[in-house]
């Protein structure tokens, strides 16, 4: 090895030439330096330079699909350079679901709850999904209703980042490029809203986002649909609602509504954008849009698409599902049944319909169904001196006085079973209820609106007023209630019960449509799933903790009706529907982050030698 003065000598003799030579010298004894190390380590140790390790992004390990955070073995965090990221402590899954529910609970309000698992979802989907799967009781009332209705009010304030796609009526013509941007290739679900009639509480215009993703996370958390297969949609059409105009936090279009033929235009577009980009397997699930939109899309779509709406749809096998529970109760046939309905608009009407679609199926005529049902909207009885009633109503209308207050409606038909659709907190007063309770057994009572605030009454004014005989049941949550020493659970008439199923059964078979006779089949499955002890002490729908197993029950029967009746797309049919579901399913439990290596044999090699034929000069390669 030269020296530096010898190095030196190679420069001319100046002051820059001379402290350059230094400076190069120095760098020269560094690089021999490091090379003898190098070559000492590889032949002790067989180690390698840092430079020559592969490294996967931290991003992606960390990424919410991946992470598993304190999950990850020890080899894991070695091997996918994170080692070092997370504490020493490695918890099982079980013991990070422990913590999860240790920080759920230690939240004082149910929106602190909220905010908290959306924040959860962000690093640990997985988990997340865990979590939900094995907490249904006390997570359905914060992503589902009714705190999700509380946090749409307030949308603005607690958005973090895309949680699904705002296709605006800005962007007319261009809705295919919009749905291009989600990252995931392979979408089998969209929930999709225009918000404006998001639960009870009205047009919240683009913070109706909240409620497609809650639906699209009980797909996932009840009915194991993989989330990545899943696409909440707003179409931000603007809103008519004064006050988030006003309101500086608003996220959506600051703008008035989308009406007429523009606003059909652009779901026209949006329909055959999602099957241009994804395929006609895709299932459309139509959330919260106002009455007669509703009826309109599901009229236009029903048999061109696989679609469906569940606030008229899910809805009405849910509701059906509750009617043909209270037959089997009361062991009295639903056509002798006096049904009023409080409320007009696309719920109502959607069990009344699917109640007509159910009574014709057991023979029955058209004016032999409708001479037991009356409906009841905010001007009073709908009868045939009326002018303002809609289409998918006349076929209720009576010729008789008109009556403008529920209790005399009550008083006068002396219903067996009143159910409440109107979002108008408290109608079913004291006097209608004791009135249902004079002239029924078991009077069966349905206060349908949501969120709870909105019901239209609760679970202790129902069994109290009616001695504890009601056959209660409500659209959101309220608990049990001591009527004469005895605990009565009240039903909760849940559209959970009824979608994820339905949507599941639907995907799974890659249904070309969604007739009306899927929402029977779904009802009957629904109905028939509570046991007899259950249905006796009056609760008419299963538990919140039952909903996976109802989930995957009606999913199947859904399937099989599909394959019976040449409405999937799956070829050859399955032999077994349910273990056919079932494979398919999202796993709630980590696997193993690292691909498990296996044994490959030494092969045979040739080494070169000096006498290795060079191809010819006349035989050109190219590159």
């Amino acid at each position: 090895m030269q020296s530096w003065p010898r190095v030196l000598g190679l420069f001319p003799l100046n002051y820059f030439s001379i402290s350059f030579a230094m400076a190069f010298s120095k760098f020269y004894f560094a690089v021999q330096q490091r090379l003898r190390l190098s070559q000492n380590q590889n032949t002790a140790n067989k180690s390698r330079h840092h430079h020559d390790i592969v490294r996967p992004p931290v991003t992606t390990v960390l990424d919410a699909k991946n992470n598993k955070g304190l999950n990850f073995t020890i080899e894991e965090r070695q091997s996918l350079q994170v080692h070092g990221l997370f504490p020493a402590a490695f918890r099982t899954m079980q013991e990070q679901v422990f913590a999860v529910a240790a920080n759920f609970h230690a939240r004082a309000t149910k929106i602190g709850r909220y905010r908290y698992l959306r924040s959860l979802r962000k690093r640990h989907e997985r988990l997340y999904f865990r979590f939900l799967s094995e907490h249904l009781e006390d997570v359905l009332p914060v992503i589902y209703t009714p705190t999700v209705g509380v946090a749409c009010t307030i949308f603005g304030m607690i958005f973090r980042g895309p949680m699904g796609l705002y296709v605006t009526k800005n962007d007319r013509g261009h809705v295919a490029e919009v749905l291009r941007n989600w990252p995931e290739p392979d979408i089998k679900a969209v929930c999709v809203t225009d918000g404006e009639r998001i639960l009870g509480l009205g047009d919240l215009g683009a913070n109706g986002m909240g409620i497609t993703v809650g639906k699209l996370e009980l797909y996932t958390a009840l009915s194991c649909v993989p989330p990545h297969h899943l696409l909440p949609v707003c179409l931000d059409v603007g809103t008519n609602n004064e006050e988030l105009l006003a309101d500086p936090m608003y996220i959506g279009t600051r703008d008035k509504r989308l009406r007429g033929k523009k606003y059909d235009e652009l779901v026209d577009e949006f329909m055959q954008a999602v099957v241009q980009t994804w395929g006609r397997r895709t299932l459309i699930h139509f959330e919260d849009f106002a009455t007669p939109n509703a009826f309109k899309l599901i009229e236009r779509y029903q048999h061109k698409y696989c679609c469906f709406n569940d606030d008229i749809q899910g809805t009405a096998a849910v509701g059906l599902a509750g009617l043909l529970a209270v037959e089997r109760v009361t062991k009295k046939k639903l056509d002798k049944h006096v049904i009023v309905f409080a409320g007009a608009g696309s719920a109502a009407m959607g069990v009344a319909g699917l109640l007509v679609k159910e009574l014709k199926s057991r023979n029955l005529d058209e004016k032999q169904i409708a001479k037991n049902i009356y409906v009841f909207d905010q001007n009073g009885l709908i009868v045939k001196s009326r002018t303002d009633v809609a289409p998918p109503i006349q076929p209720y209308v009576k010729d008789m006085p008109h009556i403008k207050a529920l209790d005399e409606v009550v008083e006068k038909v002396k219903p067996s079973i009143l159910i409440g659709a109107t979002s108008m907190t408290g109608l079913f007063s004291e006097k209608i209820l004791r009135c249902m309770a004079a002239n029924n057994e078991r009077p069966a009572i349905f206060a349908f609106s949501n969120p709870t605030s909105k019901a239209e009454c609760t679970a202790e004014q129902a069994y109290n007023f009616t001695e504890g005989r009601a056959l209660f049941s409500a659209g959101s949550p309220f608990p049990p209630v001591t009527v004469n020493g005895k605990r009565l659970t009240p039903g909760q008439a849940n559209n959970c019960f009824a979608f994820p199923g339905i949507g599941l059964g639907a995907m799974a078979a890659y249904a070309k449509t969604i007739p009306d006779e899927i929402f029977l089949v779904a009802a009957h499955t629904l109905a028939g799933y509570p046991e007899e002890e259950a249905m006796a002490s009056g609760r008419i729908y299963p538990k919140a903790t039952e909903a996976k197993d109802v989930a995957l029950t009606i999913a199947v029967a859904v399937a099989q009706y599909l394959f019976d009746n040449d409405l999937a797309q799956v070829y050859p049919v399955p032999e077994n529907v349910c273990e056919f579901i079932v494979a398919n399913l999202y796993e709630l439990c980590n696997g193993d982050s690292l691909v498990v290596p296996w044994k490959y044999p030494d092969l045979p090699t040739v080494p070169f030698t000096e006498g290795y034929n060079i191809p010819p000069e006349d035989i050109k390669i190219s590159f």
